[in-house]
């Protein structure tokens, strides 16, 4: 009797053992089994094809460096932000475990052309200052005015084209990438998207008189 209950005990052992190992991997869509290879496969057919996508977590985001709404930053961790606030827009975001990385892959565009005025008689509207002997020009709202097709003398769009992103001042990252300095000397930019800029002594406008001007997603 003793040796049946030995016996007993060995196989509910030995079926325990088993149905762990069988369920250390998960096939979740399906009662298929999972990639060999796969922790947790979502399938709905033996090939793999499915009708239906995974839907992460939506979460509030408020900084890049913020963990909120999570209790800590924690390596390796995906979610959907549904906010617009700080440095954080809509998107997938994984936690590097000290702050949120955007998923997809960062935006660099150049500056829409703009005129840089040489006379401070001439300044074409208030995004355009001259002060002492320095030219002062808001990028930011001049990228944000065309980019939000703020005149509909000046611009057009496709039909049912859709509006066009236009990022917080604060979500971009700004470059001088080219500038003549035969021309232009002094030349700055701010973080918030603000182009300054003096005239060369003597200077002689030539055809490559201009700025290659270039915003980055941060």
């Amino acid at each position: 009797m003793k040796l049946r209950f030995e016996k007993l005990i060995a196989i509910m052992s030995l079926m325990v053992c088993l149905c762990a190992t069988s369920h250390a991997q998960v096939t979740i869509g399906s009662g298929e089994e999972p990639d060999m290879n796969a922790i947790l496969d979502l399938k709905e057919t033996a090939g793999g094809s499915s009708t239906k996508g995974l839907l992460l977590p939506r979460v509030t985001l408020s900084l890049t460096t913020s963990f909120s709404p999570l209790s800590a930053h924690v390596a390796g961790m995906t979610v959907y932000n549904t906010a617009t606030t700080g440095d954080v827009t809509p998107g997938y975001y994984i936690n590097d475990g000290t702050r949120w990385v955007r998923s997809s892959g960062k935006n660099q565009f150049y500056m829409p052309s703009i005129i840089l005025p040489t006379d401070p008689a001439t300044l074409p509207n208030s995004n355009y200052t001259y002060s002492g002997s320095t030219f002062s020009v808001n990028l930011y709202n001049l990228y944000s005015e065309q980019y939000g097709l703020s005149s509909s003398t000046t611009s057009r769009k496709s039909s049912g084209a859709p509006a066009l992103k236009i990022f917080n001042a604060n979500q971009l990252d700004y470059y001088i990438i080219y500038f003549d300095n035969s021309v232009f000397s002094n030349v700055t930019i701010s973080t918030t998207g603000v182009l300054t800029y003096q005239l060369a002594s003597g200077y002689t406008i030539s055809e490559k008189t201009f700025m290659n001007i270039l915003f980055s997603e941060k």
